[in-house]
C-alpha cells in the first residue's frame, strides 16, 4: 500500500498535464480489472473468456490501425506505439483462433463429417482483388466504400 500511495504520488507530481494521469488511471482501472475478471473464471469458461479477448483485439488491432494514419511506416512516436499495438493485436487474435480451434477439435468424433474451413477464405479473396484492382485504377470514394463493407 505504501509502495503504490508513493508511486501515485510520485505519477501526480511528474505529470506533464491531467490527461496524462486520467489515461494512466483508467489504464491501472483496466489492468485491475481485466485481473480479476481472468483469475475469477472457473476453468471450464476459459474458451468462452478468450473470444472476448479476441473482440477486444480486434477494436484494439483497428484503434492501431486508424492511429497510424495510413502511412507505409511510422513517422513519430505515436505511429510506433499504434503499430506495435496492432501488431500485438493481430497476434493474439491468431492464437486466439488457433487455440479455439484446438478447444473444439477435442470434442470432434471420428465419424464427423469433413470440414473445409479453408473455403471461407475465397471470398476476402476475392473482396481484397476488387479493392486492390479498384485501388489501383483510382476510383473515387472506393475506400469508403471498403470500410463500409469489410464487416460483411
Amino acid at each position: 500500500a505504501v509502495v503504490s500511495t508513493q508511486s501515485t504520488g510520485a505519477l501526480g507530481a511528474t505529470a506533464p498535464d491531467p490527461a496524462f494521469t486520467t489515461m494512466c488511471t483508467t489504464f491501472a482501472l483496466a489492468g485491475i480489472c481485466g485481473y480479476h475478471t481472468v483469475w475469477g473464471v472457473t476453468p471450464a469458461l476459459h474458451s468462452p473468456l478468450m473470444s472476448v479477448t479476441n473482440a477486444i483485439s480486434g477494436i484494439t488491432a483497428v484503434g492501431g490501425l486508424l492511429v497510424m494514419g495510413g502511412g507505409y511506416l511510422p513517422t513519430n512516436a505515436v505511429q510506433t506505439l499504434a503499430a506495435a499495438a496492432a501488431f500485438v493485436s493481430f497476434i493474439n487474435i491468431f492464437g486466439g483462433f488457433v487455440i479455439t480451434q484446438r478447444m473444439l477439435d477435442m470434442f470432434k468424433r471420428p465419424t464427423d463429417p469433413p470440414e473445409h474451413n479453408y473455403l471461407y477464405g475465397l471470398p476476402a479473396a476475392l473482396f481484397l482483388g476488387g479493392y486492390g484492382y479498384a485501388a489501383s485504377q483510382n476510383m473515387a470514394d472506393i475506400h469508403q466504400m471498403t470500410y463500409l463493407a469489410s464487416p460483411l
